[in-house]
């Protein structure tokens, strides 16, 4: 019968082996490789990309940088949303502003005629004749205003421009016909201008203030003559002339006359500057920046 109380004695080359590191070539007593020392290695590598193939690499950096454009794209086309609304919404309150300037025409050239109708009733009922040429000569000239309004009227609301020329020939013709203009041959040659309605109108008032003169004091007596109205463009400026070959006149001799410091002051109001000259039939010239 064995006795557990005493110990076998162990082998000196078993401890030895068992104090070892333990290697691959360690066997228990079945045969089988074990180790003493730590756990077994795992075979699986400690960062997952460094098992990656240059194929697998590749796939997933292209797999990732797709993610992102699309993310970039999604981005953009909110953008362009936001911004079609916004254009959108800018050409409505456009539409909205070229409707009501529309309208605001509209009821100037109504006011204009109602002031042009008053001023015609006190012209009759006058006993004074200077003072009925002078209120012809104020309804003449609020007539050119209501001229620029009814071609305005007859545009669409978002054409806030006047068509220079067929405005200007409008009142060089029935300024001429008013006033009798038989004997007086009268030429109107201009560019096409596309200008707003303030410094159409104030062009329009210069010409008719100089139209008029002429056609009263530059050919007495039943004299006959031409009255030359050019208006051309250089660049960005461009030159207004009203030339006739009448009697012309003495500058010192009309200088505070209404009807230049009239035209002075129009042309001031357009930032250009008026020269006349009287010296060999009359000769207004102003030139302004377009």
């Amino acid at each position: 019968m064995r006795d557990f109380g005493t110990r076998r004695p162990i082998n000196p080359r078993i401890g030895s082996l068992r104090r070892r590191a333990g290697g691959p070539s360690d066997k228990g007593p079945d045969g089988l490789h074990f180790r003493y020392c730590g756990e077994p290695m795992s075979s699986k590598p400690s960062n997952g990309f460094q098992s990656e193939t240059t194929d697998e690499r590749t796939i997933r950096l292209l797999h990732d940088e797709i993610t992102r454009l699309h993310g970039q794209a999604g981005r953009a086309n909110d953008r362009e949303v936001d911004l079609a609304a916004s254009l959108l919404a800018a050409e409505s309150r456009l539409l909205d502003s070229g409707v009501m300037l529309h309208e605001v025409n509209h009821r100037a050239k109504n006011s204009i005629q109602i002031a042009m109708s008053l001023l015609g009733l006190q012209m009759h009922a006058t006993q004074s004749d200077v003072v009925r040429l002078e209120l012809a000569s104020a309804i003449r000239r609020l007539g050119n205003i209501a001229a620029a309004h009814l071609m305005l009227n007859s545009q669409s609301p978002d054409e806030q421009k006047t068509s220079f020329r067929a405005y200007l020939t409008l009142i060089c013709t029935e300024t001429h016909q008013s006033l009798g203009g038989e004997r007086i041959a009268l030429i109107v040659r201009t560019d096409e201008l596309a200008l707003d309605t303030s410094r159409a109108i104030n062009l329009a008032l210069i010409v008719s203030e100089a139209l008029t003169n002429a056609m009263k004091y530059a050919f007495p007596d039943g004299r006959q003559g031409t009255i030359r109205v050019d208006c051309h463009h250089e660049g960005e400026a461009a030159t207004l002339t009203i030339a006739d070959d009448g009697a012309g006149f003495a500058l010192t001799s009309r200088e505070g006359a209404l009807g230049l410091r009239l035209i002075r002051t129009l042309a001031k109001a357009i930032g250009g500057e008026a020269e006349i000259d009287g010296s060999n039939g009359t000769r207004i010239e102003v030139r302004f920046k377009l």
